[in-house]
C-alpha cells in the first residue's frame, strides 16, 4: 500500500550488518551516499551541515543510533534547532532473514512532511533508491572486517 506517507526501500548486503552499521553510523561518510546532503562539514557533537544540491538551501542533520535494534534514525531540517527524525535505516543480520550471517538487508524508510509537493516527493523517492545502491557499493567495496 502506498498512502503518500512513507517510502521504504530495501538492499542486499554482502557484508555484516555490523559493518553496515558503523558505516551509517558515521557522520564523516554521510556525504558520500546521501544526495540531498550536498558536501558535508562535521562539526562538534556529530552535527552535519550540508546544502541541499541545486537550491543550494542548508540541511542539517545528527544521526541518532540505537545499537540494540541496528537502527539509525537522521535527525534533519534547515538549523540545528528544527532537527527532526524524518528518515530511519533499520539494518537486519542475514541470519535473522535465514540467510549468510555475513550478510545483512539495509532498509531506508523516508517520512513525507506535509509540505512536500508531489515533484518533490517523487524526487525525494527517486534520490532514495539512488541512495541505497550506493550504500551497498560503497559498503561492499570497504575491505572485509
Amino acid at each position: 500500500m502506498d498512502d503518500g506517507w512513507a517510502h521504504i526501500c530495501s538492499i542486499g548486503i554482502d557484508r555484516p550488518a555490523a559493518s553496515a552499521v558503523v558505516f551509517l553510523a558515521d557522520p564523516e561518510q554521510l556525504s558520500s551516499w546521501a544526495v540531498g546532503m550536498g558536501e558535508t562539514t562535521v562539526h562538534a557533537g556529530g552535527m552535519i551541515e550540508g546544502a541541499f544540491p541545486g537550491t543550494n538551501q542548508p540541511i542539517w542533520a545528527r544521526i541518532d543510533e540505537d545499537p540494540g535494534r541496528s537502527t539509525l534514525h537522521y535527525h534533519l531540517g534547515p538549523d540545528p534547532e528544527s532537527l527532526v527524525p524524518r528518515i530511519m535505516i533499520r539494518v537486519v543480520p542475514g541470519n535473522v532473514l535465514e540467510g549468510d550471517p555475513r550478510s545483512c538487508v539495509v532498509s531506508l524508510v523516508a517520512w513525507r512532511q506535509k509540505t512536500m509537493d508531489e515533484a518533490r516527493w517523487e524526487g525525494l523517492k527517486s534520490g532514495h533508491e539512488r541512495e541505497i545502491r550506493e550504500i551497498k557499493r560503497l559498503i561492499e567495496s570497504a575491505p572485509c572486517p
